[in-house]
């Protein structure tokens, strides 16, 4: 299946000028000489055909009894499929080299068949982590970079990558930013964060846009600037904008929208000896504490079940695993302490 869709994307591409109008050429050479054999010697169509096509290649007639109008006929294919071949072959070449010597026209050809893509700026450490998720993700994506070695690294990777300053219109332009499905500013420095969400959203205003920022003061300007989620390095990380691009509303209750205490977090509730809970069952905890999602539990022997029977009966050395936000999880923790 991956391959049939690799192919239907591969179809759906703008394909090079010097191929189209050559398999066009082509293409009329081939019904054109087929017809002509049909009207001239009274053929069937695909013997017209198959004689066409071992014309042009030059195969050979083998003992086909032509006429000498069929004769004559067959000089004009002969021409017409061998000067339609060479002016391929010619272009194709040039085509090429010129590729060979001007990667970033290879590039933006590459881009131009891009939809609901994404566009990474900045390839550094940041960068190229989540470049990697977004490759095991399997979606396109760009990255945009000013450090020609930079570039060139995530380009030995079989990243499409452009050299430029993502805060300029053009370069985001070039990116597909018109056709893209979100950004992900996160270069090193807030302030070009800042002008990449600004200068982005003036373009595309209704463009997803996750920025990286080292301070809260910055977290502020980048959301005036017009960035949808602004993350933290040092609280979520590469893994955490990754998820963000990929999947927003998942990263929304992951991470919160409200800080540390507004974000899906997990905990371990350990039944100690004389615990309030040893003998109830899911069920009854779950009575008081609603938000909280019971992901698995372990027994003293180290027997792990996951998303346990809301009938489960806890006993003395049993460890549930939990999920909920960080107040939620704490309060199940104070009513343990407190009915003890």
């Amino acid at each position: 299946m991956p391959r049939v869709l690799g192919l239907i994307r591969w179809l759906n591409q703008p394909w090079d000028p010097v191929i189209s109008r050559s398999l066009a050429i082509l293409t009329i050479v081939i019904l054109t000489g087929t017809a002509g054999y049909v009207w001239i010697e009274d053929w069937p169509v695909w013997h017209a055909l198959f004689f066409t096509i071992i014309t042009i290649t030059t195969v050979g007639y083998s003992d086909y009894d032509l006429s000498k109008h069929g004769e004559l006929f067959s000089i004009l294919v002969m021409v017409g499929g061998i000067g339609t071949v060479s002016y391929a072959a010619s272009g194709l070449v040039q085509r090429t080299i010129a590729q060979g010597l001007n990667p970033e026209k290879r590039m933006l050809q590459r881009i131009k068949s891009m939809r609901d893509h994404y566009i990474v700026c900045g390839f550094g450490r940041m960068g190229r982590r989540v470049s990697r998720q977004l490759i095991a993700a399997d979606v396109q994506f760009v990255v945009i970079d000013t450090d020609e070695k930079l570039v060139a690294q995530a380009r030995e990777l079989g990243m499409i990558a452009l050299e430029g300053d993502a805060t300029e219109d053009g370069v985001l332009e070039a990116a597909g930013l018109d056709r893209a499905a979100s950004l992900a500013a996160i270069t090193s420095s807030d302030a070009v964060n800042a002008m990449v969400c600004l200068t982005a959203h003036a373009i595309a205003p209704d463009l997803r846009i996750i920025a990286r920022a080292e301070d809260e003061d910055s977290i502020r300007k980048m959301t005036r600037a017009g960035a949808d989620r602004v993350l933290s390095p040092s609280s979520h990380g590469a893994d955490g904008i990754a998820q963000t691009l990929l999947r927003p509303d998942a990263a929304r209750v992951l991470f919160g929208d409200g800080g540390i205490d507004s974000a899906l977090a997990f905990g371990e509730l350990a039944i100690a000896e004389g615990s309030p809970f040893a003998g109830r069952t899911l069920r009854d905890i779950g009575a008081n504490a609603p938000s909280i999602v019971f992901v698995a539990s372990t027994t003293a022997a180290g027997e792990i079940e996951m998303r346990p029977s809301a009938d489960r009966s806890l006993a003395t050395g049993d460890v549930l695993i939990i999920a909920g936000t960080n107040a939620e999880i704490r309060e199940l923790r104070m009513q343990q302490r407190i009915a003890a």
